[in-house]
């Protein structure tokens, strides 16, 4: 395998119009591996596959109220704004949620 400077070197002088013995004698590959190059389309990695996050079953009982707060949070000045953190402790206090705070965090990220 070549490096990637080099792959580089060749597309480059294929767009400048250098036949492919020529960049062949010039990069020191073969002519099937200079025209593999210069056919190939984007050679960045992709990045891996994300699966969909789910809303958490426990979350149901109180997504409504938790975005009725979000909702509301648009209307205010932003340091004013509930934090992730913060809905977490009002659910504890207000409604006696049980769940964790990664739950709501994962569940107020998804709603914004």
């Amino acid at each position: 395998m070549i490096g990637v400077d080099k792959v580089e070197d060749i597309r480059r002088r294929a767009r400048r119009g250098e036949s492919v013995s020529g960049i062949a004698a010039a990069t020191g590959v073969s002519g099937p591996t200079v025209r593999k190059y210069i056919a190939a389309g984007d050679l960045s990695p992709r990045p891996p596959a994300t699966r969909g996050r789910t809303s958490s079953p426990m979350m149901e009982p109180y997504a409504e109220t938790v975005e009725g707060w979000l909702r509301e949070d648009l209307r205010v000045w932003r340091k004013q704004r509930h934090t992730a953190r913060r809905i977490h402790d009002r659910l504890v206090e207000e409604e006696g949620f049980q769940g964790s705070y990664e739950t709501v965090r994962n569940f107020v990220r998804a709603a914004r």
